[in-house]
């Protein structure tokens, strides 16, 4: 359900609207930035405007070549970033007029929306669409309502090998796989786990012939385009800055050939990552469209391992930029780097170790930042994710503490895939140096830093080791981690007092091999939404109120 627009000239009347008096117009997230580049340069310096940048970064996605003679060194974008590429230019599409609107409007177009569109405008067909398409789930007994639309003209790069195993088919084997895959993935997303289905797409000008939600196979793995696969939206409320809920439609790969996009870990391995990921942006859309970047990108990326457990195509983003290999970085952090799909791994922590195997915890967040109606929550991300977990009993900065110590023993079930986090500093305490000097960092928020000791030769069996901590009150956590010779582990917690400080005794004997402390700022607090466009963002485009906080800590020797 929608604010329609002659409601909003009933409120603009001063007459009540049912449900729709507290609608106020959103406020637009910053436009993803791909790379320190010529694009970006000339939008902080103020030779374009956000909608004209979203309009040249979409223009890369598919003509890169024509925004480099224009801008100089553009970055090509990421082969997962057109959803939210698109999605800011389709926000965005109110503010542009003539030749620039039409030109986004092209590139916001279905791949079958080729009436008096130059040739490689967007990522339109060149082809007549298949008279066999689309194949929708209901047509084969399906529950999904989704339909996949193709071509089948011999020799367009467009479309898929005419291969068919089923001969009384007719339909190509790769539309059949995708079928197959999308409704793998809507029977775990919509069906099992619950999520919001895709809105009804019949506002659409092009609604597919129907308010399924439509897929377009492409070739869109090609070295000048090089995506995966996206969502995006033709939807006219998407101008609406009433509106924050839209429909969607998708376009994935024809084929996902080697030679394009490597050897897939299993069959179809590419074709199901991609499917469960991108459909679940589709469901995001449901829920609010506008939502930040690490929320989006990390939950569609948990989604992937979610719905394809064995696939494990994510674990590249792990050692790319993510809690693991950064920690000492933002949770929260959005822009450059690819963080924001890194931070995977801390909605896999939620579903898999904080809720014991419930991927339910997901989607009780996103209902808490659901926007679709003006009575929804509409909370930002970080809002989001401390009230479930408050509703729940347990503190946020306790949720994030436990993620660190995760994270360092690697404490997942595909943990033996996942990148080592790096270790701050090691020190070596023993008979001769029995203590450390006073150690100081710089602690942002939802990050953390780990620091290893090691005993020396001398130490005696019963030795101990004394851990002195002064952290920030405000979402300071300190666990230590004692692993044993034997290789046995244990997880100790120092406890902090109301000025952040604590102390704890841990064992340091002949049978350790060494002690880990794990600081961490598990702060959420944000102040002034909507007023930080600088890269990084962070949740709400908002400041952290307690980044570069000061931890300190010591340790001493006790035999």
């Amino acid at each position: 359900m929608r604010v329609s627009a002659a409601c909003l000239l009933v409120l603009a009347a001063l007459t009540a609207c049912p449900g729709a008096a507290s609608a106020q117009p959103r406020q637009l997230p910053a436009p993803a930035l791909v790379a320190n580049d010529g694009l970006e340069r000339a939008l902080t310096q103020g030779r374009l405007t956000e909608a004209q940048y979203a309009l040249e970064r979409a223009r890369s996605l598919f003509r890169l070549g024509a925004v480099r003679r224009e801008f100089g060194d553009v970055e090509r974008p990421g082969s997962r970033d057109a959803t939210l590429i698109l999605r800011d230019l389709a926000l965005r599409l109110r503010e542009l007029s003539g030749a620039e609107r039409r030109e986004a409007e092209r590139l916001l177009a279905r791949p079958d929306d080729t009436d008096g569109v130059p040739p490689g405008t967007g990522n339109g067909w060149t082809a007549n669409e298949s008279t066999l398409s689309p194949l929708c789930g209901a047509d084969i007994g399906l529950d999904a309502n989704v339909c996949v639309h193709w071509v089948d003209e011999i020799g367009d790069p467009d479309a898929p090998q005419p291969e068919d195993s089923d001969p009384a088919n007719g339909i190509p084997d790769q539309v059949d796989a995708t079928l197959a895959e999308l409704e793998t993935v809507w029977d775990k997303e919509i069906g099992e786990l619950g999520y919001r289905a895709p809105q009804d797409d019949s506002d659409s000008a092009n609604d597919g012939g129907g308010p399924e939600l439509d897929v377009y196979l492409d070739d869109i793995g090609t070295p000048d385009v090089s995506l995966f696969g996206y969502c995006t939206t033709d939807d006219p409320a998407a101008e609406d800055p009433f509106v924050f809920a839209f429909s969607a439609y998708c376009v994935l790969d024809n084929d996902y050939i080697a030679p394009q996009f490597g050897v897939p870990p299993e069959e179809h391995g590419f074709l199901k990552v991609t499917a469960a990921h991108e459909f679940h942006h589709a469901s995001q859309f449901a829920y609010d469209g506008v939502e930040d970047l690490w929320f989006m990108e990390g939950t569609a990326t948990n989604m992937e391992e979610t719905v394809y457990p064995t696939v494990n195509d994510n674990v590249f983003f792990l050692n790319l930029y993510s809690p693991l290999t950064r920690p000492a970085s933002p949770l929260d952090r959005g822009g450059f780097g690819d963080s924001e799909y890194g931070s995977w791994i801390f909605w896999r922590f939620l579903e898999e170790r904080l809720y014991r195997g419930d991927p339910n915890v997901i989607r009780r967040v996103w209902n808490r930042a659901r926007a679709e109606l003006p009575t929804d929550p509409d909370e930002y991300s970080l809002q989001a994710v401390a009230r479930v977990l408050r509703n729940d009993g347990i503190h946020l900065a306790d949720a994030f503490v436990r993620f660190a110590v995760a994270n360092r023993l690697r404490n997942y079930a595909d943990g033996n895939l996942y990148p080592r986090t790096p270790t701050d500093r090691t020190f070596r305490i023993g008979p001769a140096q029995r203590r450390t000097a006073w150690q100081a960092r710089r602690m942002n928020h939802l990050t953390t830093r780990y620091f290893s000791f090691r005993p020396r030769s001398g130490v005696p069996r019963r030795a101990r080791l004394g851990l002195n901590v002064e952290a920030h009150p405000r979402g300071g956590r300190a666990r230590v981690i004692v692993f044993t010779k034997g290789g046995n582990r244990s997880v100790l917690t120092i406890r902090l007092d109301g000025q952040g400080d604590g102390h704890r005794r841990v064992p340091f004997g002949r049978n350790v091999r060494r002690v880990d402390l794990v600081l961490s700022n598990g702060s959420s607090r944000i102040r002034d939404c909507f007023s930080d466009f600088f890269e990084p963002f962070y949740s709400c485009f908002g400041v952290p109120k307690d980044d570069r906080r000061t931890y300190r800590f010591r340790a001493i020797l006790r035999t």
